[in-house]
């Protein structure tokens, strides 16, 4: 019995001795672990210079279409690494060297745009530079929420004629000045929504279709007169040669040739080879160089085609000349060809329906979206005045309806309807 106590006594003496032990063991170690830090700042970092702006050109931009040069001090040739802002916008670097920058200019329109750029390392942003960029397009007239425009065209002046819908009901042809200003040209006509297509011609007159048999002439403030028609024809567009001779067509295989003294020649595309099927609808129609180019569905592809005019007006072989399913994005039964038109320098502006509003098209056939990011579909028809100025009449969805005006620092190749050579 007395050893059995004392069995107990030293059993538990040893286990208190354990846990003293151990806990010293742990307060010297706590001891030695290093204290955590109270704050992020290192007063021994030396972070990188700040970047410094000592010029930018040009010295006025193209607002979303113009790269923007920026030469300085303390950049990084990293291009990720530098972040340049105009005001609160932060601009796409096109490419950077430790002395200068190059980006493109964002769409913001404004006399004093606040210019600054930052380095990934540097703790302080540039000084801020004061920069102008200044608007290439612009919307025009000051159409109202409920009128939707058709067929444009521009005069010698730089009037532009247009086609209008007030409620989706036909509306007078308005006349607008190169300011802007409006007023009525013609007066509405009954059972007329609107006329797909207007171009200036001989004798001032606009020439009018409407995707039906019949082309008219329409004076100021004169009801339409009809010029030709042809019996189960669809004219949509039309343009002249620079004979005065106008080129017509719609959804038929048909192309129209229509002389000033009204006599109609028509010419079958459909030969078996380019063209195969009857199932076609051609929306744009256009002259230049002594070609007539044309474009619109053939089946289930959207494609522009082309044909010599021969010296004695006829039209030769038809070629095919730009295949818009072929483009990455677009493909069968996607966005489609509305109106065509070209630059004194041949490139082609191809409008459409789709996400990119305007396609450039050079003469080798390299394609680029036109004045990317800034415009929006459907650019459903062209007109150009003397200058630099591009019209468009977009329709389309409701809340996108409106004529706008874009600066392309190009001029036209000739419209010959309205004296041009």
């Amino acid at each position: 019995m007395h050893m059995k106590k004392n069995f107990c006594y030293s059993y538990k003496d040893f286990f208190i001795f354990v846990i003293v032990i151990t806990m010293m063991a742990l307060a010297v170690f706590s001891g030695c672990k290093k204290a955590e830090p109270t704050s992020l700042y290192d007063p021994n970092y030396a972070g990188k210079p700040q970047p410094v702006i000592t010029t930018v050109s040009p010295a006025v931009a193209r607002a979303g279409i113009e790269e923007v040069v920026i030469n300085g001090n303390n950049f990084s040739a990293t291009p990720s690494e530098n972040f340049v802002y105009f005001d609160n916008i932060k601009a796409a670097i096109l490419s950077a060297t430790a002395t200068q920058l190059k980006v493109l200019s964002p769409a913001i329109v404004k006399d004093s745009i606040r210019l600054k750029v930052a380095v990934f390392g540097a703790e302080k942003f540039s000084d801020i530079k004061y920069y102008k960029q200044i608007s290439v397009v612009d919307e025009f007239g000051g159409l109202q929420s409920n009128e939707k425009p058709g067929g444009i065209a521009c005069d010698t002046a730089g009037n532009v004629f247009a086609s209008m819908a007030k409620n989706d009901l036909g509306d007078s042809i308005k006349m607008f000045t190169p300011g802007g200003k409006r007023t009525s040209f013609a007066p509405a006509v009954s059972g007329l929504d609107n006329w797909s297509a207007l171009k200036v011609g001989p004798g001032e007159k606009l020439y009018a279709c409407r995707n039906q048999r019949a082309l008219y002439t329409i004076s100021k403030n004169s009801e339409p007169a009809l010029f030709a028609a042809v019996t189960g024809a669809k004219f949509f567009d039309l343009d002249f040669d620079k004979y005065g001779n106008i080129w017509t067509g719609g959804a038929d295989t048909l192309v129209y040739h229509i002389k000033q003294d009204q006599t109609v020649q028509s010419y079958s595309i459909k030969d078996g080879k380019v063209i195969k099927s009857e199932n076609v609808n051609f929306r744009t129609f256009r002259v230049y160089n002594d070609y007539l180019y044309f474009g619109g569905k053939v089946d289930s592809i959207e494609v522009v085609y082309r044909a010599p005019i021969t010296p004695a007006g006829d039209l030769g072989v038809v070629e095919k000349y730009f295949d818009l399913s072929a483009q990455p994005g677009y493909g069968y039964n996607g966005p489609g060809v509305y109106a065509i038109t070209f630059n004194s320098d041949g490139e082609m502006y191809l409008g459409t329906d789709g996400d990119d509003a305007i396609l450039l098209i050079k003469p080798n056939k390299a394609v680029s979206v036109f004045y990317k990011g800034i415009l929006f579909p459907m650019s459903s028809s062209f007109a150009w005045d003397k200058g630099s100025y591009l019209y468009v009449s977009r329709s389309g969805i409701i809340a996108s309806r409106t004529i706008i005006r874009i600066n392309t620092y190009k001029t036209s190749a000739p419209y010959y309807g309205r004296g041009d050579k």
